[in-house]
C-alpha cells in the first residue's frame, strides 16, 4: 500500500474518504483496509493475474459492443495489463478475511485499474474524469460473477504445474519399481506379517493410487472451464448487452487458451459453491495418498538399527539438536503435515460452501484462499518428495531378506499343499522352537531344500500359480 504522509480526498455512497494522494486505489480500497486487518493472509498472485484477465475480457467485449470510447477502452485495457504483470502488487494487499463475496477485491482492482487509465489519459488520480471504477471498468460486471470466475480461472492456471509434478513423481516411483520389482519382502496387514510381495508391487501400488488421484483432479478440473461470468449481481444478467455474456466467455477462452463455456444457469453459479467443493475432494484424495504414501516410508525406513530399516532415505539434514547422529525422515514427515494442512483447507471449502443464502454465496474469499493455497502447497509438496526422497531411496536387500526368511510369511503358500489346518500347526510350532518356516519343514521332513527353494520362491509366493501336484501332501 502507499506509503505517502500526502492525501486526497474522494467521496463514497457514504461520505468522504482521505487517500493517499499518490495511491493508485480509492476510497473503496481505504475503508477496506480500516476496517478489516484481521490477518496477514493475502491473496496469492495468481488470483490477481486472474481477476485481471477477468477485467481485460470485459473491456474488450464493453469496447465491441460499443460502450465504451476508444480512448477509455485503450486506456482501460493498458492499465488492466498493467495490473496483471503486477505492477500495483503492493496496493492489491487486502486481508482475505474480509466483507462477503470478494467485493472488496473487485473494487481494489477497479479503483487501481480506473486510477491508472485516467492517469494514461491525463487526468488525475482520484478525480475520474475519463474512467470511473464502477461505471466503466466494472461496467456489466458484479463481485458475485467476478469473484468466482476470477478463481476458477486461478485454479486452471495453477493446475498444470500440480499435474505435471504428479506425472513426475509417478515415473521417479516407476524407476523405484521396476529396479525392486523381483526383490520379495514381507508383507503387512494389521502391522503382522502377512504374505510375501515385492518391493516393486509394494511401490507400484503407492505410484498407482497417486495416478488416480491426478485423474481425480483432472475430471473435477473440467467442472471449473463452466463460468458464470456475464450472470452480474443475481445470475439474471441485469445490465448487460444480450450479447455480453457470449462475447466475455469468448475473450476469456482466447486470452488464457482455455475453453470456457456459459453456464446454464447463471443464478445457480452465484449461490452453489459445489464445484470448488468438488476440486476441493479431489485434492483431499491426492494429499491422503500423499499421507499414506508417506507414513509407510517411514515405517519402512524406522531404525536404522531398531527397526524395520527395510529402506534407506537419503540423508537430507542432522535429525536432532541433542542427539548426535540421528537422521529423521524428514521430507516424509513434511509431506504428512502439509497433506493434514490439505485437509483442513478442504474442511473449510466445504463449510463455506454450505453458507449459500438465496442468490448468493458469500464465502468466496475464503473458498478461494484455501483452494489455490492447497494447490501451490500441494505442488510443492509432490516436487519435494521426488526430489528429496524418491529420488535417492535404496533398498536394504539383506535386511529385506533376512526379515522374509525369519518371518512367517511363507506359511499361506503351503496351504494349497499341505492345508490350512497343518499349516497353521506348522507356524505354531515354528514360533515355540525359534525356527524359520523353512527350518521346520526341513525337520518335519515334509519338503527337501531344493522343493522348497522352488515352492518359497517368487513365483509361488506373490503371483497367481497352478497347483502343482509334487508338492501335495496328503
Amino acid at each position: 500500500m502507499s506509503k505517502t504522509n500526502k492525501t486526497r480526498s474522494e467521496k463514497d455512497s457514504l461520505s468522504s474518504v482521505s487517500v493517499p494522494k499518490d495511491a493508485y486505489y480509492g476510497a473503496f480500497t481505504v475503508r477496506a483496509q480500516k476496517n478489516f486487518q484481521i490477518s496477514s493472509l493475502r491473496a496469492p498472485s495468481v488470483f490477481r493475474e486472474a481477476l485481471g484477465m477477468v477485467k481485460l475480457a470485459a473491456v474488450q467485449s464493453n469496447s465491441s459492443l460499443g460502450l465504451l470510447t476508444k480512448k477509455q477502452a485503450k486506456a482501460i485495457e493498458k492499465a488492466t495489463k498493467e495490473f496483471i504483470d503486477g505492477k500495483f502488487n503492493d496496493e492489491f494487499d487486502l486481508d482475505v478475511f474480509q466483507a462477503g463475496a470478494g467485493t472488496s477485491y473487485n473494487m481494489n482492482a477497479n479503483e487501481i485499474i480506473a486510477n491508472r487509465a485516467n492517469e494514461i489519459l491525463g487526468g488525475k488520480k482520484g478525480e475520474y474524469e475519463f474512467v470511473h471504477p464502477n461505471n466503466h471498468v466494472n461496467l456489466a460486471q458484479s463481485t458475485n460473477d467476478v469473484i468466482p470466475t476470477a478463481t476458477r480461472i486461478a485454479a486452471l492456471l495453477l493446475l498444470p504445474e500440480l499435474l505435471q509434478e504428479l506425472t513426475a513423481l509417478e515415473k521417479e516411483i516407476g524407476k523405484k519399481q521396476e529396479k525392486y520389482k523381483n526383490l520379495v519382502k514381507c508383507g503387512r496387514t494389521h502391522l503382522q506379517d502377512a504374505v510375501p510381495i515385492t518391493l516393486g508391487q509394494e511401490l507400484d501400488s503407492y505410484r498407482e493410487a497417486l495416478k488416480k488421484s491426478k485423474e481425480f483432479i483432472e475430471k473435477q478440473a473440467e467442472e471449473l472451464q463452466t463460468v458464470g461470468i456475464g450472470g452480474t449481481a443475481v445470475g439474471t444478467g441485469i445490465n448487460t448487452d444480450p450479447m455480453y455474456k457470449k462475447m466475455i466467455i469468448h475473450n476469456l477462452s482466447k486470452l488464457l487458451g482455455i475453453r470456457f463455456e456459459k453456464a446454464k444457469n447463471s443464478t445457480e453459479m452465484t449461490n452453489n459453491m459445489n464445484a470448488f467443493m468438488n476440486f476441493s475432494a479431489s485434492l483431499r484424495s491426492l494429499a491422503t495418498d500423499l499421507m499414506n504414501f508417506s507414513s509407510n516410508l517411514k515405517l519402512m525406513s524406522m531404525g536404522p538399527k531398531a527397526g524395520l530399516a527395510e529402506i534407506e532415505l537419503p540423508k537430507i539434514q542432522p535429525g536432532s539438536s541433542i542427539m548426535p547422529g540421528k537422521v529423521n525422515p524428514s521430507v516424509p514427515e513434511a509431506i504428512i503435515m502439509t497433506s493434514i494442512h490439505v485437509l483442513g483447507n478442504d474442511k473449510a471449502i466445504e463449510l463455506a460452501a454450505q453458507r449459500s443464502q438465496f442468490e448468493i454465496n458469500v464465502m468466496c474469499p475464503l473458498i478461494m484462499f484455501k483452494l489455490l493455497e492447497s494447490m501451490e502447497i500441494l505442488t510443492n509438496a509432490v516436487s519435494t518428495l521426488r526430489k528429496n526422497c524418491i529420488k535417492g531411496l535404496k533398498a536394504n536387500e539383506k535386511k529385506i531378506e533376512k526379515e522374509l526368511e525369519e518371518s512367517l510369511c511363507n506359511a499361506t503358500v503351503l496351504v494349497p499343499y499341505i492345508g490350512y489346518q497343518k499349516t497353521a500347526e506348522i507356524v505354531q510350532s515354528a514360533l515355540k522352537n525359534n525356527r524359520t518356516i523353512r527350518e521346520e519343514l526341513l525337520e518335519r521332513k515334509l519338503y527337501t531344500a531344493s522343493e522348497l527353494k522352488e515352492l518359497l520362491s517368487a513365483k509361488y509366493s506373490t503371483e497367481p500359480s497352478r497347483i502343482k501336484r509334487k508338492f501335495v501332501r496328503e
